[in-house]
């Protein structure tokens, strides 16, 4: 989690306004449940009356409401309404009425009290016992004494309803005194629809601009990380490279870098949102006491499933991006090497390997999918068990006059959202192992210290070229038990020509990647100018160096952008590198000449055109030093001729140093030096005449390459 915060750390104020932005969505859902059960309770059950003190009341409503009360309280409400006589005409609650008979209005300083008696307290009590004897029949305006005690009695145990009852009497109170009800109910219902429509279109705006952010945000850090890896593998030696292979560093760019974009936007988004959904939705279902305990045995059904889940799931998915990689091998290996298979009629083995490991994969992909996939029916099943038990228990509490249908449907609603926060839960609980997976792999590359590194203190080659020495070199690969070059010591000079040859693995193709730091020595040390080539930078020693490797490798593009290579190069530089190369007959044949394409590795031209098309490369620019690893090997023995000649005038010309390794004899007779390798070691050095005396290893390729007439 560490290289996430890592990379969320530039992103901290999006971040927080991600954060504002999903506690403002959630206080809009929540908020919305609040507004329904409004609108079913007090909008349909109580009629659109939200006031438990009535507006108007008739006067004779009035005498018998103040008959419940003591001589005090008479007088409070006397003084908080006045008399309107019939026939007047007046406004009450936005409504013109003309009243048929004398009524009471409430004071407007009632209507926005500030210190004022408290009228809800004095009237809700009386408003309930005239409510009562209306229900049962009794009609209180021929009644000399009012029964209060028997009225009493029905009010036991409804003392947690008086609320209820008084805005449902004042229905009949505002029916008697001309106000039309229908128009009450249907304007609370409607500006109650109105703010919930608003509330609703300020969520869904917020969540657009929350998930908006988060996907922008994830997106960026994901293309980060994808540069990060990149500038990292570009930096990486041999050594490095031995760690990963080419599919695994495929897989951790492409696959694992996805998973964890999705983690990123996952933890933006989820992850935010449970917690405060969760926290505010439980806040309000404690507002109900009778039935909250349904959700405690809802959630643990709900942690029990993932603990049993996460048991068999988890360590899978390690497994699973191992897979991955070695499916990746095994298709970049059938891809690179098709022709030899079909060649060999091996189709069927590469099948049979490529569906043990395919079969392996699907039987643990499908294993993990089955296990993940048995949540869906566990969060339907607590769901809709949730919503059968809340609606069982919230019908009696109902029948008893102990909750409102409105309440028992907002309960519900929060219920949901709580089961919902901790479905978001158990989908971070899978989805966040599985990407800490491809964080470790992607932390693998990053944390990766290379091996071969630029000094502290650079040094600086001088402009002129030098001469490069090799003083008792030796090497061993990493990790390997023997050592590949022992006691290498020669050296080549401004001009000169120096020439290897020997046996397949002797050691030749490793001293030239020695030359730019391919590799760093384990012994000796190889110097140029006089200074340890480890001493200088190796962006500096590379700009000295022309190579052209023992694998000609060309890149998709065309023959202009694989020979200039990103490379500001003269006009005149670059015909002279066409030239010098044998490369002039490939441009001419291509109807697009220098612009003709170039497929990804070159596979649309010859292996001898791709060895000079990057012999080309090599020469475009000039260099104190040009390495040629073994790259003649392709060429036909007219075109080696032809491309030594025109070689040999450019080092006279430049006074460069070139450094030959070949196979074929003729080749490098005609080098300043040759060395001859056998087995990591030099066995022999010299021009082609001494060595055909002196050294037997020489005469053994040169015989078996040449008659004695022809090395005459």
């Amino acid at each position: 989690m560490k290289l996430i915060l890592k990379y969320l750390k530039p992103y901290a104020l999006i971040v927080l306004a991600i954060v504002a932005l999903t506690f403002i969505q959630v206080q809009t859902e929540l908020t919305l449940p609040d507004y329904m059960s409004r609108i079913v309770t007090e909008g349909i059950q109580y009629g659109g009356i939200t006031e438990e003190v009535p507006l108007a009341v008739t006067a004779k409503d009035m005498d018998i409401i103040l008959g419940f009360m003591n001589e005090n309280d008479r007088n409070t409400v006397l003084a908080a309404y006045y008399p309107v006589t019939k026939g007047t005409k007046g406004k009450i609650d936005k409504q013109e009425v003309v009243f048929q008979e004398d009524v009471y209005l409430l004071s407007q300083d009632y209507l926005f009290p500030a210190d004022v008696p408290d009228l809800t307290e004095i009237m809700r009590k009386p408003l309930v016992y005239a409510y009562l004897a209306e229900q049962n029949g009794m009609d209180l305006s021929k009644e000399t004494d009012l029964p209060i005690g028997e009225l009493e009695e029905k009010a036991k145990g409804l003392e947690d309803n008086f609320g209820s009852m008084a805005k449902l009497y004042n229905s009949a109170l505002y029916a008697r005194v001309g106000l039309s009800t229908q128009k009450i109910q249907s304007s609370y219902i409607l500006s109650s629809g109105m703010i919930m429509l608003g509330i609703a279109a300020i969520g869904v705006a917020v969540q657009m601009l929350s998930t908006y952010l988060s996907a922008r945000t994830s997106a960026k850090i994901a293309a980060q990380m994808r540069r990060d890896i990149f500038e990292k593998v570009e930096s990486f030696s041999s050594s490095e490279f031995s760690r990963f292979s080419t599919s695994s560093l495929i897989t951790r760019s492409g696959n694992d870098i996805t998973k964890v974009q999705q983690l990123i936007q996952l933890m933006l988004r989820m992850m935010l949102m449970s917690p405060i959904m969760g926290i505010t939705a439980v806040i309000k279902v404690t507002r109900y006491p009778g039935i909250s305990w349904l959700l405690i045995v809802a959630i643990g059904v709900i942690v029990c499933a993932m603990i049993v889940l996460a048991v068999f799931a988890v360590p899978k998915f390690e497994v699973i991006q191992k897979l991955t990689d070695r499916i990746n091998a095994i298709m970049r290996e059938f891809l690179d090497g098709i022709l030899v298979i079909r060649a060999f009629n091996a189709q069927k083995r590469e099948e049979q390997k490529f569906d043990e490991i395919n079969s392996e994969f699907r039987r643990t992909d499908r294993f993990v999918s089955m296990v993940m996939n048995i949540m869906g029916p566990v969060m339907t099943l607590v769901m809709n068990g949730l919503t059968v038990a809340i609606t069982w228990f919230s019908a009696r509490l109902i029948d008893i006059d102990a909750m409102t249908i409105g309440e028992m449907m907002a309960f519900s609603q929060y219920a949901i959202h709580v089961v919902m926060s901790f479905m978001f839960v158990t989908v971070m609980f899978f989805m966040i192992p599985r990407s800490l997976v491809s964080v470790r792999r992607i932390k693998e590359v990053l944390d990766t210290k290379n091996t071969i590194l630029d000094p502290e203190n650079v040094k600086t080659l001088p402009a002129e070229n030098g001469t490069l020495e090799f003083e008792h070199v030796g090497f061993r690969y990493p990790g390997a038990e023997e050592s590949v070059l022992e006691d290498i010591s020669f050296t080549a000079r401004p001009g000169e020509t120096v020439a290897f040859i020997g046996s397949t693995g002797s050691g030749k193709s490793t001293i030239m990647k020695l030359i730019p730091r391919l590799f760093d020595v384990s012994k000796g040390k190889i110097s140029y100018c006089g200074l340890d080539v480890r001493e200088v930078a190796q962006e500096q020693l590379h700009d000295k160096i022309g190579f052209a490797s023992q694998k000609a490798i060309l890149f998709s593009g065309d023959i202009l952008s694989n020979i200039v290579f990103g490379r500001d190069i003269p006009e005149e530089d670059l015909q002279r590198a066409v030239r010098i190369s044998q490369s002039e007959n490939i441009v001419s044949e291509k109807e697009e000449g220098l612009h003709a394409p170039i497929t990804q590795g070159g596979t649309n031209v010859s292996g001898g055109q791709k060895q000079r098309l990057s012999i080309a490369r090599a020469l475009a620019q000039d260099k104190n030093i040009y390495i040629f690893d073994d790259c003649f090997s392709a060429l036909d023995y007219e075109t080696d001729k032809k491309l030594r000649s025109a070689l040999n005038e450019l080092i006279q010309k430049t006074k460069a140093t070139v450094l030959i390794v070949a196979q074929r004899i003729a080749t490098i007779r005609n080098a300043d030096k040759i060395i001859v390798l056998d087995d990591g070691k030099i066995v022999g050095e010299g021009k082609h005449e001494d060595l055909l005396k002196n050294c037997k290893v020489y005469q053994q390729i040169a015989y078996s390459q040449l008659s004695k007439e022809e090395l005459a």
